[in-house]
């Protein structure tokens, strides 16, 4: 396998739906493992907002990056707003690391983040069944 480690990024903060997105970003991380690949989100490791919110945001910064630095690839769901998000993707570039975005059809993603040079793909879904089925079909072609 060419790649062992995802940094999945995403927002965690006013979030529409929080379970519902919280739900589907952990299926995202068990189509990962039964990829073969190793992961990290940062909701399940101790700096979720609503879980942890006694953690400083330069400790969630610190831990972000550092993660992040530990990756091979980003899989980064933009559906909702997020500064945050957007902050990894460019330290994703600064650092090489790809970048494939993931989100539903009908999302505006905005042109700045659509036009950096490390996203190297779009996984759009039309529900996240549809959008589980597309990550796991990328996740098989980035393993050979």
């Amino acid at each position: 396998m060419i790649l062992v480690r995802i940094f999945f990024a995403g927002p965690l903060t006013n979030l529409v739906d929080k379970e519902g997105t919280k739900a589907f970003y952990k299926q995202m991380a068990e189509v990962a493992e039964v990829n073969g690949f190793e992961h990290y989100w940062a909701f399940l490791h101790g700096t979720d907002p609503v879980r942890n919110p006694k953690v400083s945001p330069q400790k969630v910064y610190a831990t972000d990056i550092r993660e992040l630095g530990k990756s091979d690839l980003m899989i980064a769901y933009v559906g909702e707003p997020t500064t945050g998000t957007g902050q990894e993707i460019e330290f994703a570039k600064q650092r090489n690391i790809p970048v494939y975005l993931i989100f539903e059809k009908g999302t505006h993603v905005t042109r700045m983040t659509l036009g950096s040079p490390n996203i190297k793909g779009l996984i759009v879904f039309t529900g996240k069944r549809d959008g589980l089925s597309k990550l796991d079909a990328l996740l098989k072609t980035l393993r050979k």
